[in-house]
């Protein structure tokens, strides 16, 4: 490739341009050259390449990395941002110092949910409520079910449909542990509205509510119905993987960190 030896008396104002945000692709037609050109002075001029700055090689400790994505519950896109690279540079980072990934339901728990702190609108909670009959939900499309729906076979009520997965490991982990239980099992009446809680232990007098994710909205009839002095508590992701019902497998680590909260 010829060198274009008249770029080098342009070169303040060039690096004026790359101080100013532009890209290479920018700077290269403002001087009518290619971007190549304006690349390679770039970095002879000891200046990165601005679309090279994207996979460039970082520094980042496992320590420091292990805190950012599961202790701060950074995306590794925000992580990203803050090194100034490619959020791929990131997740290579992670298979090389072999920091797990988190698991869809770990991924929406907490503050990584994009509803978090905001809940559903008040319109679609209207239309989610008028969407049951008599308790049960009405076929509002192919599903008919929320979450991911079981058969399972309960020891007192036959076989009843769980609403998911999370609900019927919650009844294997009430079973193992020789607890009494029933599914559904009665409507409270909190005045201006009922609630079904997930699951009657009638030799305690106990509802558990089993929820993916743990908000001001979702825990509102929770909260009435202890003020009504009915015994509930609610079993959110993180309690349901402190008491390893459910659990990440490959990531004994995280279930410890789960495991030693209060």
């Amino acid at each position: 490739m010829k060198r274009l030896n008249w770029l080098d008396d342009r070169k303040d104002e060039i690096i004026a341009l790359y101080n100013e945000g532009h890209t290479q692709s920018e700077i290269a037609d403002r001087f009518d050259v290619s971007q190549t050109a304006i690349s390679l002075r770039l970095r002879d001029w000891g200046l990165s390449n601005p679309d090279g700055n994207r996979f460039k090689r970082i520094y980042i400790s496992k320590q420091e990395l292990y805190k950012l994505y599961w202790e701060k519950e950074m995306h590794p896109s925000q992580i990203a941002k803050m090194y100034e690279c490619d959020k791929m540079v990131i997740y290579n980072r992670m298979v090389e110092y072999n920091i797990p990934r988190r698991t869809k339901s770990e991924a929406r728990m907490g503050k990584l949910n994009p509803i978090f702190g905001i809940g559903h609108t008040d319109t679609a909670r209207k239309k989610m409520s008028e969407s049951f009959s008599n308790g049960r939900r009405k076929n509002c499309g192919s599903a008919g079910n929320w979450g991911s729906p079981t058969l399972y076979d309960t020891p007192f009520q036959g076989t009843v449909k769980m609403r998911s997965s999370w609900e019927s490991k919650t009844a294997d982990y009430l079973t193992s542990k020789g607890i009494k239980w029933y599914y559904e099992h009665r409507w409270l009446n909190l005045g201006d509205s009922n609630y079904l809680p997930d699951f009657y232990l009638p030799d305690l007098d106990l509802y558990i509510e089993v929820k993916g994710r743990n908000k001001g909205k979702d825990i509102e009839k929770v909260k009435a119905a202890r003020r009504l002095k009915f015994k509930v508590l609610l079993w959110d992701g993180e309690e349901l993987l402190r008491r390893n019902i459910i659990n990440n497998s490959g990531s004994t680590e995280i279930n410890r960190k789960y495991r030693g909260r209060g």
